[in-house]
């Protein structure tokens, strides 16, 4: 009887633990390197070289040109280099960025989030962007067939948490991530813009090993008993 009453102990730990640990993938967005992060570039005019102007066009881009970088316990989003080319004027004109461009890094959930409320938090270790560069966490909202109905976003201040809240209506698609805006930047001097260091989160599988090894304990204890 004893045995009976650890094994289910033991079984009911392990269950609540991995259930919590589905719980917080299926509503909580965290900076984990093993989720599919994906990039897009909005590309705009550059007005008076520090706004946004006409929007031009958005597509798919590569995480590593945004930049958005995993680099160890970090993520480092920086100003984008990788269309800059002073031969081009589209992009370079006479030196100078001709481009306003928004990197945004993110994470696709599909509406598997749908009709839920969604958060997204994490730390901010380190924010050092000067103007008129900016970066934010956000929540985007998508009808299913991705049109656009709206965002929630949250500052990223060094040495501070962020965290991001918005309720999803049934059936929209979610999108958690950053971005990061500003000129298109010369690989040469990008270094004195700044960039933005984010802390990233222990994988939540983690929570489920934890418990199945306490599991694992509790019935070789029991068996000993």
């Amino acid at each position: 009887m004893k045995k009976l009453r650890v094994l289910s102990l033991a079984l009911a730990l392990a269950a609540v633990l991995s259930l919590g640990n589905v719980r917080l993938t299926a509503q909580t967005g965290s900076v984990d390197p093993g989720l599919s992060w994906l990039g897009w570039m909005n590309v705009y005019e550059l007005v008076g070289g520090n706004s946004a102007g006409n929007y031009l066009f958005g597509q798919a881009w590569d995480v590593n040109d945004l930049p958005a970088l995993w680099s160890g316990t970090e993520l480092v989003l920086s100003p984008n280099t990788s269309t800059w080319n002073p031969s081009d004027p589209y992009w370079v004109n006479n030196g100078q960025p001709n481009k306003w461009m928004e990197a945004n890094f993110y994470v696709d959930m599909g509406t598997a989030w749908g009709g839920q409320t969604v958060t997204f938090s994490g730390q901010t270790v380190d924010n050092s962007l000067v103007a008129p560069y900016g970066a934010v966490a956000f929540i985007k909202e998508f009808t299913s067939s991705y049109g656009w109905v709206g965002m929630d976003t949250a500052p990223l201040n060094s040495g501070s948490p962020f965290t991001v809240t918005r309720t999803i209506a049934a059936g929209n698609v979610v999108q958690f991530g950053f971005m990061l805006t500003g000129p298109n930047a010369d690989p040469a001097t990008v270094e004195s813009l700044g960039q933005v260091r984010i802390a990233v989160v222990p994988e939540p599988a983690m929570a489920t090993l934890v418990g199945l090894g306490l599991a694992t304990l509790a019935l070789r204890r029991s068996r000993q008993g």
